[in-house]
């Protein structure tokens, strides 16, 4: 039941926030709805607010869909069956409520040609100088730089971890990168008025910053938590969710402040000329447009940024993520693998080899300390880092008794060696089967 409340809480309400952000697309904002540029005029056309009506209550219905079919999850014991379900649904939460935007942005795109809206090329042409634009000043480096540098120097309090606290404040160092060097100008053109380019220009940028310092310092957050707490399971999860909760809450409110400003600058515009890519927009979703070099793209609306189909790069990560996408109903039978793969002890002169899959722990026989063959798991045994499942155990853990313990076992099957080593490490082992540990034991103890 946990995983399932875990599972739930963390991505059931991904439909909530897509639903959220789709029916907002209904408002004029830079004289865009639905990912379709129409005039003026259009904002009161009896054809365009019928298809707008039909395409918000459809984005409801899909929306409302997903969330009752989101309970389906706690009707599955089986952990595999339970990711795979899930998983499955996750693909359906992605794609589905993209269906009835891009309906309706086809609709729309037929009824701005019908209705002669649809602008020639010579309209399209910008007239502006964006060279007048004044130069913008990047938020320093170093006002990342403290996330980074809390994040390293969890490895003084729990160096056990250090690879965990470097991917850490590799994190937070992607997200100076993804704010200094994934955003790009064009899209902010709206009209012939410089300065309102200007200011819709300083906004995004300044909103972008915003985004990316706050998961910055939730990166940092998030270690401390693994760091401190990690033996507090229940707190800790507790802390983690509310971290994430406040991050969504104050990156989606930054996306809508946005949203609000481009709608209220632009609520005049549309009248004479005004900037028109819809061509290169298909469904209003992915960019394509080959006669632009550039690799990354903003979005035309909000803060987000996204890539170009005509560029080779663009194409491959897309395929990419298409295969990922795909890939994650298989999840669940991946998961079965790894929890039913076999688990070895194999005992040479002077080394204990324990192996599972892809990975092994070997410990020379002339370190150890001490042995002890347990027929019961360490108190409160708590995961820090690696894989914990119902039959199967392996990474960096910690338990009261012993403190920090590598481990590798099936939880289900006892007994369980405890290695204590001659630098005080201490490991946890156990097989499939009892009576290989046993041996093992036998074997170490003589």
């Amino acid at each position: 039941m946990t995983m399932k409340i875990i599972l739930w809480l963390s991505t059931g309400w991904i439909p909530i926030i897509t639903g959220i952000m789709l029916i907002n697309e209904t408002k004029f904002k830079k004289n865009i709805t639905v990912g379709v540029t129409l005039p003026y005029e259009a904002r009161e056309d009896a054809d365009v607010l019928q298809i707008l009506k039909r395409y918000r209550r459809g984005v409801e219905a899909v929306c409302g869909f997903l969330l009752v079919l989101s309970l389906i999850c706690f009707c599955f014991s089986s952990e595999t069956v339970l990711m795979t379900i899930w998983m499955i649904w996750i693909d359906l939460a992605i794609i589905l409520p993209y269906v009835p935007y891009a309906i309706t942005n086809i609709q729309l795109k037929e009824v701005k040609e019908k209705k002669g809206w649809k602008r020639s090329e010579e309209q399209r042409t910008a007239a502006v100088n964006l060279s007048a634009m004044p130069s913008y000043s990047w938020i320093s480096p170093w006002v990342f730089a403290p996330a980074d540098l809390i994040c390293l120097a969890l490895i003084l309090f729990d160096p056990s971890m250090f690879l965990m606290y470097l991917i850490f404040a590799g994190c937070c160092a992607f997200c100076w990168f993804s704010y200094r060097y994934l955003y790009r100008n064009k899209a902010e053109l709206v009209d012939e008025n410089t300065d309102l380019t200007i200011a819709l220009s300083n906004i995004r940028r300044y909103n972008w910053g915003k985004t990316w310092i706050l998961c910055s310092y939730a990166m940092s957050i998030y270690a401390i938590v693994m760091c401190f707490f990690v033996s507090y399971p229940i707190i800790s999860m507790i802390m983690i969710v509310a971290v994430t909760a406040i991050l969504c809450i104050c990156t989606y409110r930054i996306e809508f402040k946005t949203r609000h400003l481009q709608e209220k600058l632009t609520k005049d515009s549309g009248r004479q000329w005004y900037a028109d890519e819809d061509d290169h927009w298909i469904f209003g979703i992915f960019y394509n447009n080959p006669d632009d070099s550039r690799l990354l793209i903003n979005q035309r609306i909000g803060i987000n940024s996204t890539v170009n189909l005509a560029r080779p790069l663009g194409r491959l990560m897309y395929i990419l993520l298409a295969l990922v996408i795909a890939a994650l109903p298989f999840t669940g039978v991946w998961m079965d693998s790894i929890g039913t793969q076999d688990i070895s002890m194999q005992i040479t002169e002077n080394q204990l080899t324990v192996k599972s899959g892809f990975t092994s722990y070997r410990i020379e026989t002339d370190e150890i300390r001490s042995i002890e063959l347990m027929d019961a798991l360490p108190t409160n045994l708590h995961r820090k880092m690696g894989t914990g499942m119902d039959c199967y155990l392996e990474g960096k853990f910690t338990a009261d008794e012993i403190g920090d313990v590598t481990v590798l076992l099936d939880p289900e099957v006892s007994p369980y060696l405890l290695i204590q080593m001659e630098d005080d490490q201490y490991y946890l082992f156990g097989t499939r089967d009892g009576e290989e540990a046993e041996a093992a034991y036998d074997i170490l103890r003589k």
